[in-house]
């Protein structure tokens, strides 16, 4: 009886530890980090001191949830310097036929002997091809499929490139908005604070009016607002469009992570095989969430008097 109740509760155990397992797994996600990330913000200008506060302190709580991920997923992967060094003279023997120890040789030379040593090694396997003679460390099937794995790597690549070369193009545009936006800002202010320091005092007072104080405060504050009211939905904009663009480029990077791993796998490199296919796309969430952080930037806040 003890025995099947030591069996049940063993096999009740392990039940939770895989379903525990999942949980970790299904928060480790891309999309659960963006789950968890605050919203865009509509409005940004007028918003309370301590509304960016709690915005920033969830971003922050964000990405050390991520710190913390990429932390476990390198403690899986066991990623060893030696190790790796290891696998990458091992693959490079394999493929080319030159022996580990001319290969170490080899890493060791000046950059001539290494140009030298090259187009001699060239020489050598035409020679050997026209000869009919097989080239050294050839495997036809695995060259065939390594080209074609490379192939697809630049097709993804290529199409993840696209998309963040877009958001990149905004937000240069976004930029040299701000420059001129900025400058427009800055001679308006410039030119009420040379008026507020002109203006007269009240007669034998020994301060200005606070009447007239107020009015300029008000002005310089108008500028401030309109400045908010021009760029603030222009970055909203930029950050909303950089959201959809990594939405589509989630599932880019996971094909992208899972042709690398295979290149690494027929290249006997383990030591750089990504344990967790999520790992670049996570990545990607927490770039974004930098530039979410910048969703306040122009905010002016209330007047106050």
């Amino acid at each position: 009886m003890k025995r099947i109740f030591y069996l049940r509760g063993a096999a009740a155990a392990l039940l939770l530890l895989v379903a525990f397992s999942a949980q970790i797994k299904a928060q480790s996600t891309p999309e659960a980090f963006l789950g968890l990330l605050p919203v865009i913000p509509s409005s940004v200008c007028t918003n309370d001191e301590s509304d960016v506060d709690a915005f920033i302190d969830q971003i922050i709580l964000v990405k050390g949830k991520i710190q913390e991920y990429s932390d476990r997923v390198s403690m899986a992967s066991g990623v060893n310097e030696k190790q790796a060094v290891k696998e990458a003279y091992a693959s490079t023997s394999s493929m080319t036929g030159i022996s580990q120890a001319e290969l170490m040789k080899l890493a060791n030379m000046s950059e001539a002997e290494q140009e030298r040593w090259a187009q001699e090694y060239a020489a050598k396997q035409v020679a050997s091809a026209k000869a009919g003679k097989p080239v050294a460390g050839e495997n036809a099937d695995r060259a065939k499929r390594l080209y074609n794995l490379n192939e697809e790597r630049m097709k993804v690549k290529g199409e993840i490139d696209a998309i963040y070369n877009r958001i990149k193009v905004m937000n240069q545009e976004l930029i040299a908005r701000d420059t001129v936006e900025t400058r427009k800002k800055n001679a308006k202010i410039k030119s009420i604070e040379k008026a507020w320091a002109d203006a007269p005092w009240p007669p034998r007072a020994l301060m200005q009016d606070p009447a007239v104080d107020l009015k300029f405060k008000k002005q310089i504050y108008q500028c401030e607002s309109d400045y908010c009211s021009t760029m603030s939905p222009l970055m909203l904009d930029y950050i909303t469009k950089y959201l959809t663009g990594l939405k589509y480029a989630i599932p880019l990077y996971r094909k992208l992570c899972e042709v690398d791993n295979e290149i690494s796998t027929i290249q006997g490199l383990t030591a750089a095989i990504v344990q967790d296919e999520n790992l670049y796309a996570v990545a990607a969430v927490e770039e974004y969430a930098d530039a979410l952080r910048g969703a306040y930037a122009y905010r002016c806040g209330k007047f106050e008097e």
